[in-house]
């Protein structure tokens, strides 16, 4: 395992005063984050992600996308991986973060450890072009918890890819209390 470290992010509040009344802009503020990684899991799962995304199925969006997972509760750290899979009614289409999720999940498993994300078409273009789409977020916020990271695949040869824990993926992300 090797320690790394998330930076912070930090953006104050600010009230916003319109015609109409004032609206609040809320703050966030994530302190710097040590955290561990097993790289060789890492690697494994970025490549999992990558061999994924080459079944997917998308003749709509031709925008393949590949997930492989690990699960934290799961013994046998297994790779669960999945592809997104398009539907002309699109509402039926899955995300490939959801396929790989489910698959772990259908095993009884509840806690992601790492979860990798890939995106062929667009490995060179910002963080934003590459990274889970909202929908996914949130049920990936479902599975994780403060240790859970996950990578976007970045294509660069020398860089295994953008990490992220899921509160630097989805800020006020909602979650039931009772969980």
């Amino acid at each position: 395992m090797t320690t790394i470290t998330l930076p912070a992010i930090e953006s104050g509040e600010v009230d916003l005063v319109t015609g109409g009344g004032k609206l609040r802009a809320p703050g966030y503020l994530l302190k710097e984050k040590s955290v561990q990684i097993d790289v060789e899991m890492a690697e494994q799962l970025v490549s999992a992600a990558r061999s994924a995304a080459d079944g997917a199925y998308a003749p709509f969006s031709r925008f393949h996308v590949g997930a492989a997972v690990i699960m934290k509760d799961d013994p046998g750290k297994r790779i669960f991986s999945g592809s997104n899979v398009e539907n002309s009614s699109f509402g039926a289409t899955i995300c490939a973060e959801r396929a790989a999720i489910a698959s772990a999940s259908a095993q009884g498993l509840r806690k992601i450890s790492l979860l990798a994300v890939s995106t062929p078409e667009t490995l060179d273009m910002p963080l934003s072009q590459r990274s889970p789409c909202g929908l996914c977020r949130q049920v990936i916020r479902e599975f994780a918890d403060e240790d859970t990271l996950i990578i976007c695949d970045s294509g660069e040869e020398e860089l295994l890819g953008d990490v992220l824990d899921i509160e630097r993926l989805l800020p006020f992300g909602f979650r039931f209390a009772a969980q």
